[in-house]
């Protein structure tokens, strides 16, 4: 056998879910260089051990004695190649393996090689998923002589003269945390701290140890107290303070973060000063310090550490930086969630600080592909404030945005989760409470909406803003002919064209009417009037316009603050019989006069048998019957108790029935009434022939609880 160029190193235990995952990731490397495969079976008892003879060059037992380095390096004694690989099995090596072929076949002056970890935390990995990265070093210059130390946390003495290498594009994927639950992650983390106690209590004064207990310990009461006795490490330069130093001032500026200790900008100082090109403080630090400064308002410093932080992720991925920093710790929030979630708010800060050249250039640099949905908010913000507040021209840009952000990349199905988002958004600029706070504002130059004009045609948006921005009946009516969704039009250009005129309804269905009346409701200042206005002249022989003003209708008695003290007497009754009116108009041009009597009204859904008790309520009033006008809305309610509140306002403003103040005769009949009632069961047919009495009738609101609110309520 050819003397391998590489040794892959495995040790496992029951790795039955994923092992030979791992393994088979192997081949094309082994393909491509001379390899080969040692593995140490550590106690494995599913059947990983069968899985493992398939594939191992070399395959031995290691009984676990509760130290990693120990079993590694017992895999690593028995390697031959010239480099040692190790690979854990829930990782798989990424298909692009040139990185590491060009390296061991070419490079002679590195002795260590560092690859990205990709640890997943989520199991939809067929669809990019969620993960973080971080740097390892996994391979080694045999020569060197190195073995593992640690018993937890094992890694390769770190020696100034030794140089490392990062293989671009070289990724172990990692799912491990995916399939881990919260207990155990417990156990993992308090087997490790066992571990890790007894390695300090031998070895106090090693901040290798102290920087491992620090990370294993996260979330523990502890952890602070590690954290504070390294910190006194650096300060005191115990060994290799200068290569711990950065990752541990990180840990402390995190845990600062985290539970607002007093001297998070204490340590964010020192750590500036003491490690100023450490990747840690460059990344890391700066960012949890930009998130920091902009949460007291320090504008000046978060733009610093902003910036910081933008420029430290990019000398990161350009590898402008010194590796060895990376052989202390892994590296954290170099990932593009991270990057655009500082940048996005950052841009924002330029605009506080009037600086909108610099937003617009920051924003010109970010992929809306990459983005989230608050993201996607931020940017949309910032568009709009730069039109809003500068007058700057955002429409090649936005124009840019839109196109990137709605391109089928990497499927139809995230493109659409994007768009959601921008048109949130960007629909919250287009309201009137909006408009007029931005109106008011110091720094106003035209409204916000207008950012999104370039999108005319390609995007609701845009057709929103030309639909604002004029008041020619024939070209807001050209734009509303195109629209395909009309629950992502702005509600407040759809009440700006009936304003103006325009003529509904468009080509729309009787749900999409409805959903309309429902989203135009919302604007309440100028959707009651609205209604009343296209009620009047009602054409019942026009459907389209008979079923479009019975959605605006429905949707005006659901929305009527009927019980607000403020609300307008006047109006709401014109809304009242506006409601009853059109009811009558429609139920009798879609059911027949069988249907639409009382014992028949089930058939009809809840609402429409309200509205028929209201009109038939509203024509007893005109014919004076004011007691028949309460028990037709009292059996209105019954029908629909959703509403109440406006069969109470109808009662407490109607003047014929405010006159009802029941004479004392009545109260004595309704007692008298009572007690001849109490002598009978319900069903018996005395009773029923005493509810046809005159006499009954005339206090029946009195005893079936149908009074009115000034004698005690409807539904007493």
């Amino acid at each position: 056998m050819t003397k391998p160029l590489l040794s892959i190193g495995i040790i496992f235990k029951n790795e039955i879910r994923c092992l030979e995952r791992c393994l088979k990731s192997l081949q094309p490397l082994r393909d491509a260089i001379p390899c080969e495969v040692v593995m140490a079976d550590t106690g494995a008892d599913d059947g990983s051990r069968n899985v493992a003879e398939r594939y191992a060059d070399l395959l031995l037992d290691f009984p676990w004695i509760g130290d990693f380095s120990a079993a590694r390096n017992a895999v690593m004694d028995r390697c031959s190649g010239k480099w040692y690989m190790s690979i854990d099995c829930d990782e798989w090596v990424d298909e692009n393996i040139e990185g590491y072929v060009a390296f061991l076949t070419t490079d002679e002056s590195f002795d260590f090689a560092s690859v990205v970890i990709r640890n997943y935390d989520t199991m939809e990995l067929d669809k990019g998923g969620s993960y973080s990265d971080f740097l390892a070093t996994r391979l080694v210059r045999m020569s060197t002589g190195l073995r593992y130390e640690g018993t937890v946390h094992e890694h390769w003495p770190y020696q100034g003269d030794l140089r490392t290498m990062m293989l671009r594009g070289a990724v172990f994927h990692h799912d491990g945390y995916v399939y881990q639950n919260a207990e155990m992650l417990k156990e993992k983390q308090e087997r490790n701290m066992v571990l890790l106690r007894k390695q300090l209590e031998d070895d106090p004064d090693n901040l290798i140890i102290l920087n491992q207990c620090v990370e294993s310990s996260a979330h523990m009461p502890e952890q602070e107290g590690y954290l504070r006795r390294a910190l006194v490490g650096v300060e005191e330069k115990w060994s290799q303070w200068e290569l711990f130093g950065g990752p541990i001032y990180r840990y402390a500026v995190r845990l600062a973060m985290r539970d607002q200790l007093p001297e998070l900008e204490q340590w964010i100082k020192e750590a500036e000063t003491m490690f100023p090109d450490s990747i840690f403080l460059r990344v890391e630090i700066a960012y949890f310090a930009f998130g920091h400064y902009w949460n007291v308002d320090n504008y000046d410093e978060a733009i610093r550490w902003g910036e910081r932080y933008l420029q430290g992720v990019e000398d990161y991925r350009e590898n402008r930086f010194d590796l060895a920093d990376l052989l202390a710790s892994s590296l954290d929030k170099t990932d593009s969630h991270s990057f655009l979630s500082v940048a996005t708010v950052l841009a924002s800060g330029y605009l506080h600080e009037d600086q909108p050249e610099r937003c617009a250039q920051l924003m010109a640099r970010l992929d809306p592909v990459e983005m989230n949905a608050k993201q996607i908010g931020d940017c949309v913000q910032n568009f709009g404030r730069l039109r809003s507040e500068f007058g700057w021209d955002t429409d090649a840009q936005m124009l840019r945005f839109w196109e990137r952000l709605a391109e089928p990349v990497p499927d139809k199905e995230q493109a659409e989760q994007r768009r959601t988002p921008f048109l949130q958004m960007g629909s919250v600029m287009f309201r009137r409470d909006y408009r007029e706070k931005e109106l008011a504002g110091a720094k106003f130059q035209r409204p916000a909406y207008t950012a999104f004009l370039p999108l005319e045609g390609k995007c609701p948006l845009g057709d929103a803003a030309v639909i604002l921005e004029t008041s020619d009946v024939p070209i807001i009516e050209e734009k509303l002919r195109g629209v395909e969704h009309w629950a992502e039009v702005p509600v407040q250009a759809l009440s700006h064209a009936l304003a103006c005129g325009v003529r509904f309804p468009l080509p729309l269905n009787i749900e999409e009417m409805d959903s309309l009346s429902s989203r135009l409701a919302v604007d309440q200042e100028h959707f009651f009037p609205l209604v009343l206005h296209l009620a009047e002249g009602l054409d019942a022989e026009n459907w389209p316009q008979l079923v479009w003003v019975r959605g605006l209708a429905m949707s005006a008695v659901r929305s009527y603050p009927w019980e607000s003290k403020e609300q307008d007497e006047e109006q709401g009754m014109a809304i009242a019989r506006t409601f009853a009116h059109t009811e009558r108009v429609f139920l009798s041009r879609c059911y027949s006069a069988n249907c639409l009597q009382e014992e028949h009204l089930f058939v009809l859904p809840p609402l429409h048998r309200f509205g028929w008790y209201c009109a038939q309520a509203f024509d007893a009033l005109e014919q004076g019957n004011a007691v028949e006008y309460v028990r037709l809305l009292r059996a209105g309610l019954d029908a629909c108790e959703g509403m109440t509140n406006m069969v109470e306002f109808l009662a407490d403003h109607t003047a014929e029935v405010q006159q009802l103040m029941t004479p004392p005769e009545l109260k004595v009949l309704a007692d008298q009434i009572r007690v001849i009632l109490a002598r009978f069961s319900p069903d018996d047919p005395a009773v029923a022939a005493l509810k046809q009495s005159e006499a009954y009738q005339k206090v029946a609101h009195l005893i079936e609880g149908m009074a009115v609110p000034v004698w005690g309520g409807l539904t007493q």
